[in-house]
């Protein structure tokens, strides 16, 4: 049986989403909401949603829980130049808010992807909190929270100079339309459909599917893509995850398509499908964390196996607004944290993998 270890590094819990290419990437099994996907270890929501090294090509691999503590100091982001960044003086970037960098992601936004208490008061946070839950993008801990700011760093923006927006629907982020942020994370999966609509930067990470279950359920013991076909199936809507399910296993039971990562988890604590398709960053978050603490009887949940990009190629990126003026520039500042070493310290802080997860093949 083919496994894949995720060697990992400090960090707290794993998290939730889904998602999903051309510049080398982190992968893991864990990370997404994202409709469409990465390789490595840990993360979900819709997912498509979530271990290669971030500067290097992925690799299938994923295999433990990240890990990403609240309490833990971040990873210091490059200090920006006074001057201004990769792109040139901060005066000349076209931005939503002249002078200042507009981000956005999911709201609840989950670890290892997002780190931080929303009832904490972080530095450079509108005064009487900002209405975030389960994570705080202030914090600047997490992956996804890590990289934006190490991105806004290499473009010349300090933390002081970054504001976020929250987004509650998955699907908005790249819908057609005018965008109310620069630049938006949440494990979204680089897909064909999705680019005619937004643009995408290069991919900052490349994650595994993976197919958590409650025990006892006979789809435990599947090892195989074809042992899977006889079970219901369900993953969030407009999801590579959902995607992996109709195009790659292809079972001969209807598949749900759920609203969302949260609704997909409470149908299968219901009995309404055997079993859930997350990124796996999501799964470990979802198993070590989600399930850990329902109320009696407490439900015990296993990742049945992970799927490699082989199957489903999943790399992720950040969304801006069609035709964006600020693409290329957020794309040099990635260039930039991905030769210096940024993303592959910030990658093994906080996607962590230690746990060996079988591939369904």
């Amino acid at each position: 049986m083919k496994v894949l270890r995720l060697f990992a590094l400090s960090g707290l819990a794993i998290a939730l989403v889904a998602c999903t290419g051309p510049a080398a990437t982190p992968t893991a099994a864990p990370a997404s909401p994202t409709a469409a996907a990465p390789t490595a270890t840990a993360a979900a929501t819709p997912t498509d949603d979530p271990s290669a090294s971030p500067t290097a090509a992925p690799t299938a691999s994923p295999s433990e829980a990240p890990s990403a503590s609240p309490t833990e100091a971040p990873t210091a982001s490059p200090s920006p130049s006074p001057l201004g960044g990769v792109c040139g003086p901060i005066e000349s970037v076209a931005l939503k808010n002249p002078g200042r960098l507009t981000l956005s992601t999911d709201n609840p936004a989950f670890p290892p992807w997002w780190g931080g208490d929303p009832a904490e008061q972080y530095p450079n946070e509108p005064a009487g909190g900002s209405g975030w839950e389960t994570s705080d993008p202030y914090s600047m801990m997490g992956y996804e929270s890590a990289t934006a700011y190490a991105i806004a760093a290499a473009m010349g923006f300090g933390p002081e100079l970054v504001d976020w927006i929250p987004n509650a629907n998955f699907e908005n982020a790249f819908a057609p339309g005018d965008k109310a942020f620069d630049f938006h994370m949440a494990q979204i999966s680089i897909t064909e459909e999705r680019a005619q609509a937004v643009d995408f930067t290069d991919p900052y990470f490349e994650a595994n599917q993976a197919l958590i279950a409650l025990t006892p359920n006979a789809i435990t013991a599947a090892t195989t893509l074809a042992e899977l076909k006889e079970f219901r199936l369900g993953a969030a809507r407009t999801t590579t995850s959902l995607d992996l399910i109709e195009d790659v296993i292809v079972p001969n039971v209807e598949p749900r398509a759920l609203p969302n990562n949260a609704n997909a988890l409470r149908a299968l604590q219901n009995d309404q499908i055997d079993g859930l398709v997350v990124d796996l960053s999501t799964a470990f978050f979802m198993r070590d964390a989600q399930l850990e603490n329902y109320d009696t009887p407490e439900p015990e949940s296993t990742i049945v196996g992970q799927f490699s990009t082989e199957l489903q190629a999943d790399p992720v990126g950040a969304v801006l607004q069609l035709d964006s003026a600020l693409t290329d520039c957020v794309n040099l500042a990635l260039a930039q944290i991905q030769a210096d070493g940024t993303l592959d310290a910030i990658y093994e802080e906080w996607i962590v993998s230690d746990q060996a997860v079988p591939f369904l093949e």
